[in-house]
Formats: C-alpha cells, sequence, structure tokens
C-alpha cells in the first residue's frame, strides 16, 4: 500500500509541476488562474478593468492578489502536497494582506473587522460603488 502511494504522489507531483498560471492580473479578468482549466464562454471577450484613480487602482491591486490566493487555496484542496503551489499561496496570501493594509492606510476600511472602533461606520461617508467617482 504504501509503494502505492508514493508512486501516487509521484506521478501527482509530475503533474503539479507542469501547471501554468496566467498573470495575476489576467487571470483576475479571465475568472481563472490556471490556463489549461480556461474556457472561454461562447467566443465572448472579458471586461478590461481600467482604473480611473489611484482609489480604484488600489482596491484592484487588492482584489487582484486576494483572487490569486483564494484560487490556489481552491488548487491546494484537491493537490496539497505541491510545494510550489504552497509557496506561492503564502505569496499572495502576503501580498493580498499588505495591498488591503495600503488601501485602508489611505482610503479608509475595507470590511467592518477593519473599522475603526471609535468610529465605525466610516465607509458610510465614501463614495458607494454605483456612485461616480472620479
Amino acid at each position: 500500500m504504501e509503494i502505492f502511494e508514493n508512486q501516487h504522489q509521484c506521478s501527482c507531483q509530475k503533474e503539479q509541476d507542469k501547471q501554468l498560471l496566467f498573470q495575476p492580473s489576467e487571470a483576475f479578468m479571465l475568472g481563472n488562474l490556471f490556463q489549461d482549466l480556461y474556457q472561454s464562454y461562447k467566443g465572448f471577450s472579458n471586461y478590461c478593468f481600467q482604473p480611473l484613480n489611484a482609489r480604484q487602482q488600489m482596491l484592484l491591486n487588492v482584489q487582484i492578489n486576494e483572487f490569486v490566493a483564494h484560487e490556489i487555496n481552491l488548487y491546494l484542496d484537491n493537490h496539497p502536497h505541491d510545494k510550489r503551489m504552497i509557496q506561492l499561496y503564502h505569496e499572495y496570501a502576503k501580498r493580498a494582506k499588505q495591498a488591503q493594509k495600503n488601501f485602508e492606510k489611505q482610503f479608509g476600511p475595507l470590511n467592518v473587522s477593519n473599522s475603526n472602533i471609535t468610529k465605525p461606520f466610516q465607509w458610510i461617508e465614501e463614495p458607494w460603488p454605483w456612485q461616480h467617482q472620479i
């Protein structure tokens, strides 16, 4: 039984080493990090995000890094021994946390748990997503 498990791990490792990944911004736009799993929907092209200001650029950076970390986390659910992807997960989780910290330092909290206790509803003073932001 142990010999079979070792052989299985070796063959899985070879498959895992071959994972081709999109660049983070492209993966976010396509909704898929893995090139071999992506299929466009009936030939439709995806929307290319164009931030109009520093706030939107920083928020997009948070979203991209969180998306990549989440995609890798889902992959690791099925391939928990893939050392390369574990390392990438930690890298992008760290990037996402830093991007969120930078955003919140300049523009305020992104969620309730990061809100300042003395003024918990600070985000109500910011523009809502449907309001035009320039």
